[in-house]
C-alpha cells in the first residue's frame, strides 16, 4: 500500500525530465534507483532529506538533490522531505535547534535583546552560530532516525497488514 500510494503521488520520471531547468541534469536522472519506491530507498531519502532539512543554509534543495543521486536514493522524495524546513517552518526549527545546542554545550541563553546595527547583529551571530549548528546536528540526526525508524515499522506493519488480509481472503475463495 505504501510503495503504490507513493507511486501515485510522486511525479514520474518521465515528467521530471520535461522539466527545463533539469535538461543538464538528463545524463544522470536515468538511474532506476532514483526512482525506485522500495522500502529501504524511500526510507533512506526521507532521512537524507530531514537531515538536510536542518542545515540552516537556503540550499535545501539543491543538497537534497545531490546527495539522493550521490547514494543512489529515492530523489523527489529527499527532495521533498527536505522541505521540512520551509519559511512557515524555519522559525521554530531553528529555534528550537538553537534552545538543544544551548542546553548540550551548557551555555546560558541570551537576554533577548537585539541591536539593529551591524555591529549587534554581528556579534549576536557571532554568539548564536556554535549552538545554532550544533542543535541542527543533534536535532537533524535524532529527528531523521527516529522517522527513518517509525516510517520502517509503519511500512512494515502495513506489508504485513495486507498479506495477512490477502491471505485470508485466498482461504476463503
Amino acid at each position: 500500500m505504501p510503495r503504490r500510494t507513493l507511486s501515485k503521488i510522486l511525479p514520474s520520471q518521465a515528467q521530471i525530465k520535461r522539466r527545463w531547468f533539469l535538461r543538464p541534469f538528463r545524463a544522470v536522472l536515468h538511474d532506476p534507483a532514483l526512482w525506485a519506491t522500495h522500502r529501504r530507498n524511500v526510507l533512506r531519502a526521507v532521512a537524507a532529506g530531514i537531515l538536510i532539512g536542518f542545515i540552516p543554509f537556503p540550499i535545501h534543495t539543491a543538497l537534497a538533490g545531490v546527495v539522493a543521486v550521490m547514494m543512489r536514493m529515492n530523489l523527489p522524495v529527499a527532495i521533498l522531505t527536505s522541505w521540512l524546513s520551509n519559511p512557515l517552518t524555519f522559525g521554530p526549527i531553528y529555534y528550537g535547534a538553537y534552545r538543544v545546542g544551548l542546553l548540550v554545550l551548557g551555555m546560558p541563553p541570551d537576554d533577548g535583546t537585539i541591536e539593529f546595527t551591524a555591529a549587534g547583529i554581528a556579534e549576536d551571530m557571532g554568539r548564536a552560530w556554535k549552538p545554532l549548528l550544533v542543535g541542527c546536528a543533534i536535532c537533524g540526526v535524532s529527528i531523521a532516525g527516529a522517522s527513518y525508524f517509525a516510517l520502517n515499522r509503519a511500512w512494515i506493519y502495513l506489508a504485513r497488514r495486507r498479506f495477512h488480509r490477502r491471505d485470508v481472503e485466498r482461504r476463503r475463495a
